[in-house]
């Protein structure tokens, strides 16, 4: 498996759609994710997961990371339905359109434990990248474990106090 500080796909990001603004994350409570180093394995469309490490601060919840990232593209509006969350979990339908680009999906992210997580989503995306048609599905599914309290040397996700304006 291939090992990245600095995770692209990153944790609960993985589990969001393609866009992921901060519109869609003001509609979702916020789960507390525990402060310390976290290690990541997330697999899209059935290939080989590809393992990570994140460092999370104290106070770092579910929409804070998201948000964090996540960068919206400028003018893509969102909207959650069909949300159930728990003490342990939340699942929710989200639609998404942008200039150029659309996306609908389903989320089930689950929290046994304040050391574990995991979840699935599934996403179809269509529009158009530089005048070509894209029209894809992507299936993720994602495990995280909670390793330290102490991160080493992977630096904290920097989680916003609030959203930009």
């Amino acid at each position: 498996m291939k090992s990245r500080k600095h995770p692209r796909l990153g944790l609960c990001a993985a589990a969001v759609l393609l866009f992921g603004p901060s519109t869609l994350l003001a509609q979702l409570s916020d789960l507390p994710i525990k402060a310390g180093l976290w290690e990541t394995h997330v697999s899209v469309n059935h290939g080989p997961p590809v393992a990570s490490q994140s460092c999370f601060s104290a106070g770092t919840t579910l929409s804070g990371y998201l948000t964090a990232t996540n960068k919206g593209a400028p003018g893509t509006q969102c909207s959650v339905t069909n949300k159930v969350q728990t003490a342990h979990g939340i699942a929710f339908d989200n639609a998404c359109t942008g200039q150029s680009m659309s996306s609908k999906g389903r989320i089930d992210f689950k929290l046994p434990d304040a050391e574990h997580f995991s979840g699935t989503s599934h996403t179809t995306v269509t529009g158009t990248v530089r005048g070509t048609p894209v029209n894809m599905a992507i299936d993720k599914t994602f495990t995280a474990k909670f390793l330290s309290s102490d991160c080493g040397s992977v630096k904290p996700v920097v989680v916003p106090s609030s959203p930009a304006k």
